[in-house]
């Protein structure tokens, strides 16, 4: 692990503390990671009193019951740290939520996840569009697999609708990536049909991106960090990475083993610092290409933005979906 890579991720463990201890009993550890995980990619300083307010407004604005009240410290942080007027977008994501609601997205526990993918991702004058757009995508989806498609797709569904292509074609694509990466391997499941998304941003050869996922998951099994199917998506990842894939697994893997060397965090588990580490690896990685410090190229069909995006739908959905429900009202 170089010099840089390993200051990020004792910045994360620093931050990871500090928050775990200012918002005691108010949040759970894997939300805790994710904010500290999120000011590390935004290279910002974490000041407790910035949430704290944003946090005091959103509750102000919700019900008891709310979704965005049972993770408001989570929701805050992001806030904060994406936009210079956080009250004022948060007040854009209920509006953009309702919006959803009303085309047709029923999951409560991912509405919310998916409203934010779209505040990130889309201009404002185009938002609407591109909600029809995704949620022709995602009952296209549904069609194809209904046992398998779920409130999880959301997110995806708005980062896949930016595409001009004819939701037909683009879903002949992805079901002839899901097929191959099933024949790579990959039993079929809901983490997979979420891979087989991931992997659609990028136009490289169907078969090539299968393989090397299934290279990467062999690798990550024989050094005993398993990659279970609702992990996937950072898998997914590292896939679109290219030529950068191989060196970005090896350092995943001493992430991960320096963040177990580390007790106020180890404990989250393996399945959440491997999140982790492939969250930062792959951060690390993409800001080194944009800035063209790193030689080695990576995949020429995928933009860095298109991946940042990903990244951050495949981290906030596989956080809220795997700790999100056990939160109470905070």
């Amino acid at each position: 692990m170089d010099l840089s890579l390993r200051l990020n991720v004792d910045k994360l463990i620093n931050i990871y503390r500090q928050v775990s201890k200012d918002f005691k009993w108010k949040n759970s550890g894997n939300m805790n990671n994710l904010i500290a995980l999120s000011y590390v990619m935004k290279g910002k300083d974490y000041i407790k009193e910035e949430i704290e307010q944003v946090n005091a407004y959103l509750k102000q604005n919700t019900g008891p019951f709310s979704c965005y009240r049972q993770k408001s410290v989570l929701f805050s942080a992001l806030l904060v740290l994406n936009f210079p007027d956080p009250k004022a977008k948060f007040d854009i994501l209920l509006d953009y939520e309702e919006r959803l609601k009303q085309s047709g997205f029923r999951s409560y526990t991912y509405r919310p996840v998916t409203a934010y993918t779209l505040l990130l991702t889309c201009a404002p004058n185009k938002v609407d569009l591109r909600i029809a757009k995704a949620y022709e995508i995602f009952k296209a989806m549904r069609k194809a697999h209904p046992w398998l498609t779920s409130g999880d797709d959301y997110p995806l569904s708005i980062l896949l609708a930016e595409t001009e292509k004819p939701t037909s074609v683009l879903m002949s694509e992805i079901e002839g990536l899901y097929q191959e990466l099933h024949q790579a391997g990959f039993p079929r499941s809901n983490g997979l049909q979420f891979l087989s998304h991931v992997l659609s941003l990028s136009r490289e050869n169907n078969k090539e991106k299968a393989e090397r996922c299934r290279k990467l998951y062999t690798y990550f099994k024989e050094n005993k960090l398993k990659v279970y199917s609702r992990n996937y998506g950072s898998l997914g990842l590292l896939t679109l990475l290219g030529g950068q894939s191989d060196k970005a697994a090896m350092t995943v893997k001493e992430v991960c083993e320096y963040l177990r060397e580390d007790r106020s965090i180890r404990w989250l588990g393996k399945e959440a610092l491997f999140l982790t580490a492939t969250s930062l690896v792959t951060f690390v990685l993409l800001e080194r290409i944009e800035k063209g410090s790193d030689l080695i190229q990576t995949n020429a069909f995928v933009t860095i933005e298109s991946l940042m995006a990903a990244q951050n739908a495949a981290m906030l959905g596989a956080t809220c979906a795997a700790y999100g429900t056990s939160m109470s009202g905070n």
